[in-house]
């Protein structure tokens, strides 16, 4: 239970270990709100909360959405869901799903607008498999969520995986975030030098903590379309074009998590 002491913010979280897996307030009226690390201030945040903002009187209503996600969580990103879109969550532990779809504490999938799927088992092999059977899902946003624990998922940083993702984004407008927050391990680099090998445009960006509905978050955002990330990077609060060396890609053959320790001057 979060908040415990103030009925007004009490929230039930999925934790384990150290690690918050998400959380969801309890007053009804906060119930849809996209808490943790996925607030609208945070990375994927300023991707998707624009999609959130009813059209303007006149205006043609947003476009639907295909949004697909590595990890499940609670289902937060449920709450970006609209009539018409598509969400598809991958998740390797069938716990987590049980537990994310238990109305008794989260109710973001069973109260989410949009379509929801979710895919059983390793998620790269079930991207490979996907593009092995001619399907790409061509997806308006990827979000990677996997990496907030001690031990990474290192399979889905390497530059064999970058390509899997990309060949399953819109283009040239789709953008993959990667949710890199770690007490241990800045993986920042890591996923900027995927990007640049690819010839992809990148951005960091950095969000505080609230004290109520988010956590403080560090995402990359990647796309094929600089003038996207440009246009994210502009409403963002802290953000950073960050220059890494060729070593610090990660491929299926070769990954060093020594490289990748957090140090104080870690620039955030």
């Amino acid at each position: 239970m979060q908040n415990a002491s103030d009925p007004d913010w009490q929230a039930y979280a999925l934790r384990h270990g150290e690690i918050v897996h998400g959380y969801q307030f309890l007053d009804a009226r906060k119930q849809s709100i996209p808490t943790s690390y996925y607030a609208e201030d945070g990375g994927l945040g300023l991707v998707l909360s624009q999609h959130l903002d009813p059209p303007g009187a006149g205006m043609p209503p947003p476009e639907t959405l295909r949004i697909g996600s590595v990890g499940l969580g609670i289902g937060t990103i449920a709450a970006y869901g609209r009539p018409g879109d598509v969400i598809c969550f991958y998740e390797i532990d069938p716990q987590v799903v049980r537990l994310a779809s238990d109305t008794r504490y989260f109710d973001f999938l069973k109260d989410c607008a949009a379509h929801v799927d979710i895919v059983l088992g390793d998620a790269r092999l079930s991207l490979e498999r996907e593009l092995q059977q001619g399907a790409p899902q061509n997806f308006d946003v990827l979000v990677i969520d996997a990496f907030n624990g001690d031990a990474i998922p290192v399979h889905l940083l390497t530059q064999e995986a970058f390509q899997v993702y990309l060949q399953h984004l819109k283009n040239p407008s789709g953008v993959l975030a990667v949710h890199v927050t770690n007490t241990f391990l800045d993986l920042r680099p890591i996923v900027v030098a995927a990007a640049e090998r690819l010839g992809l445009a990148s951005v960091a960006v950095h969000a505080d903590i609230d004290g109520r509905v988010s956590y403080a978050s560090d995402w990359v955002l990647v796309s094929r379309d600089q003038t996207r990330i440009d246009s994210i990077t502009s409403r963002a609060n802290h953000s950073a074009k960050l220059q890494v060396p060729e070593k610090r890609r990660w491929t299926d053959d070769y990954s060093n998590l020594f490289q990748a320790l957090a140090t104080p001057s870690a620039t955030r």
